[in-house]
């Protein structure tokens, strides 16, 4: 019977960091690029005997694995020739203090000296490793192969990199970048496709993380009953134990 509270313990342990997880993907259901993050749980039951020889289980509920969903997301227009949308899979590759950073999010603007910058500052860069300036440019177009053009002449190609089992070598950062867990180099993108003045949104769904969350309160409440009733069970069991002696 005190196993059941375990269990119940475990459960609800569970439910919550999933909870957590949803509401951090609700939470981003406007970020541009963002992809939702989720959860895969495993349940085991061990069944022994004790040294009555009589039967016992253990059941242990546990996350397994937390991953990134990097389904494409929708692609809103905004007429801003600065945002830029991927259309397929694939990164921009960007240049942080931290080192090489690859992001879905294509809202960039020009900083003071003409660089294509992300909104936090960090610089875009080319296929050549270099960041991409504009300085001289009145006029910036971006093909869909991601060639860059500034007053009609090519000026550079946009890096655009992708990895080849991305669930195992990316990993998740502040302000929606990526970077390489493992250290492996990305490889270029050869068929990716730029689209200007556009933005992906999130492909997190509102609906269907609420009813994810409506679904892991109920359970949650669940197993916080299965505790309330063992431990009643367990009390009642005690005090009339201590009667009867």
């Amino acid at each position: 019977m005190v196993n059941g509270l375990y269990t119940a313990r475990n459960g609800m342990m569970l439910l919550q960091e999933m909870m957590d997880n949803t509401a951090h993907n609700l939470s981003n259901a406007n970020t541009t690029g963002f992809k939702k993050s989720l959860m895969a749980s495993i349940a085991q039951v061990d069944i022994e005997r004790n040294d009555e020889l009589k039967l016992h289980q253990d059941e242990d509920h546990q996350m397994s694995e937390n991953y990134i969903d990097y389904s494409q997301g929708s692609l809103l227009r905004t007429e801003n020739p600065l945002d830029l949308a991927l259309e397929s899979s694939g990164f921009f590759e960007i240049e942080t203090e931290n080192g090489i950073r690859y992001t879905r999010n294509g809202s960039f603007t020009l900083n003071g000296m003409g660089y294509l910058v992300t909104l936090q500052g960090h610089k875009v860069l080319g296929e050549d490793g270099l960041p991409i300036n504009l300085e001289e440019a009145s006029e910036f177009h971006v093909s869909a192969s991601g060639r860059v053009y500034g007053n009609g002449k090519e000026a550079t190609k946009l890096s655009i990199v992708d990895f080849e089992d991305k669930r195992a070598e990316l990993g998740r950062e502040g302000y929606n970048l990526y970077y390489s867990k493992t250290g492996a180099e990305p490889q270029q993108a050869l068929n990716a496709t730029v689209k200007q003045g556009f933005l992906e949104s999130s492909n997190v769904s509102v609906i269907d993380s609420m009813v994810e969350m409506i679904r892991f309160q109920r359970n949650y409440e669940a197993n916080q009953k299965s505790i309330t009733s063992t431990d009643e069970t367990l009390s009642k069991a005690v005090n009339d134990i201590g009667r009867v002696g």
